[in-house]
C-alpha cells in the first residue's frame, strides 16, 4: 500500500484497507502522475547530461560542437525544474517554515496548512494563466538552433501549475480527513 493516503496515526504505513479515505482514486492518480513526473525528470536530467557532454566532446575533441545542444539543454532545464517542483508539492518536500506550525495547537496547525495549500493553489493558477498568455504571445517565434516554437518554453509552467493544483487539492482533502499523503517514492 505504497501509493495511498493513510491515517496520520498509522504505524509504519500499516492500516486496514477499510480505513482508507474515499478519495483513493484521486490519490492513486496523483501518486501515478507524481511517479511518472519523477521518471520524466530523471530522463530529462539524463538528456541534459548527454547534451552537455555532446557539446563538450564536440568542442574540445572534434573542434566542431553541435549548435543545438545548448538550446536543448536550457529547454530541458525548464521542464525538469517545473516538473520537479510539482512532485515536491505532492511529496510535501517544498520549502516551508516549520517554526510557526510546530508552535500551534493541532487544529490551528491544520487550518494553517490548509491556508498554505490554498495559497499554493492560487499561485499555481496564476502560473497556468500567465504561462498560457505568455506562451500564446511568443508561439510564432522560434528557438534558435532548434527550430521549435518559443512557446514551448512556457508549457512546463502550465503543466506544473496543473499538477500543483491537483496535488494541493489532495493535501487539503487529506488534512480535512486527518490523513497524510504518502510520498510517491515510498
Amino acid at each position: 500500500m505504497t501509493n495511498a493516503n493513510i491515517p496520520a496515526d498509522a504505524i509504519d504505513g500499516k492500516v486496514a484497507t477499510a480505513l482508507l479515505p474515499p478519495f483513493t482514486f484521486l490519490t492513486r492518480c496523483n501518486a501515478w502522475l507524481s511517479l511518472m513526473c519523477m521518471r520524466l525528470a530523471v530522463a530529462g536530467l539524463i538528456l541534459i547530461a548527454l547534451a552537455v557532454f555532446g557539446q563538450i566532446f564536440g568542442r574540445y575533441v572534434l573542434n566542431s560542437s553541435p549548435s543545438w545542444t545548448e538550446a536543448f539543454a536550457l529547454l530541458m532545464v525548464l521542464y525538469v525544474t517545473n516538473i520537479g517542483v510539482a512532485v515536491c508539492v505532492r511529496d510535501d518536500r517544498h520549502m516551508g517554515v516549520e517554526l510557526l506550525t510546530g508552535a500551534l495547537p493541532p487544529k490551528a496547525r491544520v487550518v494553517l496548512k490548509i491556508g498554505i495549500h490554498l495559497l499554493v493553489i492560487v499561485f499555481a493558477l496564476l502560473m497556468i494563466w500567465n504561462g498560457w498568455i505568455l506562451g500564446r504571445q511568443i508561439m510564432d517565434y522560434m528557438i534558435p538552433n532548434l527550430g521549435l516554437s518559443q512557446g514551448l518554453t512556457y508549457w512546463p509552467l502550465i503543466l506544473s501549475g496543473c499538477l500543483i493544483v491537483l496535488f494541493s487539492v489532495e493535501h487539503i482533502i487529506a488534512l480535512l480527513q486527518h490523513t497524510k499523503v504518502v510520498p510517491s517514492w515510498h
